[in-house]
C-alpha cells in the first residue's frame, strides 16, 4: 500500500463518519451524557474517570456553540484520524518498513472497535492519540538519546493517563521490552525525564483524588471486582473470543499466530518487541476475566502495537489475508455508521433494534418533564444512573431541578456524589421516578403516571412516577 492510498482511506473514512454523524438518530448513551455533564463543570477529576474526555467535549461544544449530540461526538472521528496518522511514522520507525506503516494507518482507521467508537464518544477514543504519540516518541528514544522526545513521551503518557488510567499499561510493556529486547532500552536519563514530565502532567488529577476521597481510584479498583480466588473460565474465553470482533478476525488471528511463533522461538526481533508491547495487556485482561469479569474494550491499549505486530506478520507471510482484512473491517466501518442513521429500522431477528441501548432515552426524559409539569412540580428525583444522566442533558434548558436518591454511605455514582437529595427538601413534594413503589406513608405518596417504556433501552420494564414528600426518600 502506498502513502497516498493509506491517507485516502484514513481521510475518506473520517469524512464519511462526520457526514453520517450529522444524520445520527441515536440518543446519548449513559456514559456520554455523564461526560457531557462533566464538560459543563470542568475539573481535574471526576467520580469514575480522569478529566480529559470532559475537556475534549467542552472544546467541541464550545466551538459548535451547542450541546447537541453532533458537537458532543464530533471529536471522536477526528481523534481516531489523528491516531491513524500518528501511527504511520511510529510504525515506520518501530518496524523499519514504510509499507507496514501505511497498512497500519489504514488498518487502524477501519478497525471494528474504532468504527464503533467513532460514532460514539468514549475514553478510549480520547486516549488513543496520546498512546500513538507515546509510541512515536518511544520509537525515537530507543534509537538515540533526546531530551525533546523524552519530554514529549512524558507529556503524551501524562495526557493519556488523564484520558484513561489504562495508559499506564505502556509503562509495564515498555519495561518488559527493555528487559527482553536489548534494542528496546531507553537511556536512564530519558526515562527519568519522561517520568518526571508525566508526573507533572498527572499531578492535578492526583491532587483532585487526594481531596475527593480517591474517588476515581476507588471506582477503578472496584471495577476489577476481585472477591477471592475464582476461575471463571467461561468469562475468560468469552473475553478472548470478543477480541476477534474488536480488531477484526484476520488481524487478531495474525496476532495469535505470532504468539505461536514466539513459543516456537521462530519470531523475529521486531515481532518479539511488538509482542511485548501488546500481548501482555491482552493476557492481563484475560486473567482479570478469569478472576471476575472484563469488557471487550478493556484490552484496547494493546492494539496500537498489536496492529503493527499483525501487519508485519501478514505482510511477510500472507499479503492477501491483509487485503482481505482491510476489506472486511472496511465494510464493517461503513455499516456501523449506517446503523446510527437508521437505528429504528435495522433490527435483530427478535425484532429488537440493534442499537436499542442508544434509543428511547431522550423521549423518556421529555415524558418525565411533561409529567412533572402537569403535576406542578419542579424537582425530579431518580436513583437510576441511566435516567439521571439523560435528564440532565435533555432537560438542560428546562429549569427543573434534578437530584439523585442516595442509600446512605459512599455514593454509588457521580450523581449521588454531586447532586444528592438532601434534608433541605424534606418538606417539599417531588416527582420520584422509580421501578418500584416507595415505602412511604400513604399520605406522603401518590402515583402520578405509568411511564413504562414500550420502546428503547428500558422497553418492557416497569417505571412509575410518584408524587412523594422529600423526607420519604432520605436515607
Amino acid at each position: 500500500m502506498s502513502r497516498e492510498q493509506s491517507l485516502a482511506i484514513i481521510v475518506g473514512i473520517t469524512l464519511y463518519r462526520l457526514v453520517m454523524l450529522h444524520f445520527d438518530q441515536t440518543d446519548l448513551f449513559v456514559d456520554e451524557a455523564q461526560y457531557w455533564h462533566w464538560s459543563q463543570n470542568l475539573d481535574f477529576g471526576y467520580y469514575s474517570k480522569p478529566p480529559m474526555i470532559a475537556w475534549v467535549i467542552h472544546l467541541g461544544t464550545l466551538i459548535g456553540g451547542s450541546s447537541d449530540i453532533f458537537w458532543i461526538r464530533v471529536a471522536s472521528p477526528l481523534l481516531h484520524m489523528a491516531t491513524a496518522l500518528i501511527l504511520i511514522p511510529a510504525t515506520a520507525r518501530l518496524t523499519g518498513s514504510r509499507e507496514a506503516a501505511h497498512w497500519v494507518g489504514a488498518s487502524y482507521a477501519t478497525l471494528p472497535a474504532v468504527a464503533l467508537s467513532s460514532v460514539f464518544m468514549s475514553t478510549d477514543t480520547v486516549l488513543f492519540p496520546f498512546l500513538a504519540l507515546t509510541l512515536l516518541a518511544y520509537s525515537h528514544l530507543i534509537e538515540r538519546k533526546s531530551f525533546g522526545f523524552a519530554v514529549l513521551m512524558g507529556f503524551a503518557v501524562g495526557c493519556g493517563t488523564l484520558s484513561k488510567y489504562a495508559m499506564l499499561y505502556f509503562v509495564g510493556t515498555a519495561t518488559l521490552s527493555a528487559i527482553f529486547v536489548p534494542r528496546a532500552r531507553l537511556a536512564i536519563r530519558d526515562a527519568v525525564i519522561a517520568a518526571v514530565t508525566a508526573l507533572i502532567v498527572i499531578a492535578p488529577n492526583i491532587w483532585w483524588n487526594a481531596t475527593h476521597g480517591a474517588a476515581t481510584l476507588k471506582h477503578t479498583s472496584e471495577n476489577a471486582n476481585w472477591d477471592g480466588l475464582k476461575l471463571n473460565i467461561g468469562k475468560a474465553l468469552e473475553f478472548f473470543a470478543s477480541q476477534f470482533a474488536v480488531v477484526g478476525p484476520v488481524l487478531f488471528a495474525a496476532m495469535i499466530l505470532v504468539f505461536v511463533r514466539l513459543l516456537q522461538r521462530r519470531a523475529s526481533v521486531t515481532e518479539r518487541h511488538l509482542f511485548l508491547l501488546s500481548w501482555p495487556i491482552v493476557l492481563a485482561i484475560v486473567f482479570q476475566a478469569l478472576m471476575s469479569r472484563a469488557y471487550a474494550n478493556w484490552a484496547a491499549t494493546a492494539y496500537a502495537a498489536g496492529i503493527m505486530l499483525a501487519v508485519v506478520h501478514l505482510l511477510a507471510h500472507s499479503p492477501r489475508a491483509l487485503k482481505a482484512s482491510l476489506i472486511i473491517n472496511g465494510a464493517a466501518s461503513l455499516v456501523f455508521a449506517v446503523l446510527t442513521v437508521f437505528p429504528q429500522q435495522i433490527l435483530l431477528p427478535n425484532g429488537k433494534p440493534v442499537l436499542a441501548r442508544y434509543l428511547g432515552r431522550a423521549h423518556l426524559s421529555r415524558e418525565i418533564a411533561a409529567t412533572a409539569a402537569s403535576a406542578g412540580m419542579t424537582v425530579i428525583v431518580a436513583e437510576n444512573r441511566d435516567i439521571l444522566a439523560d435528564l440532565f442533558h435533555t432537560l438542560r434548558d428546562d429549569g427543573v431541578t434534578i437530584l439523585a436518591r442516595t442509600q446512605g454511605g459512599s455514593p454509588r455514582n457521580y450523581y449521588e456524589q454531586t447532586f444528592p437529595l438532601t434534608a433541605a427538601l424534606a418538606d417539599q413534594r417531588v416527582l420520584y421516578v422509580t421501578s418500584r413503589e416507595p415505602a412511604c406513608p400513604d399520605s406522603d405518596v401518590a402515583l402520578v403516571a405509568d411511564l413504562s417504556p414500550l420502546e428503547g433501552y428500558l422497553a418492557g420494564r416497569p417505571l412509575m412516577a410518584y408524587a412523594v414528600q422529600g423526607r420519604c426518600l432520605l436515607p
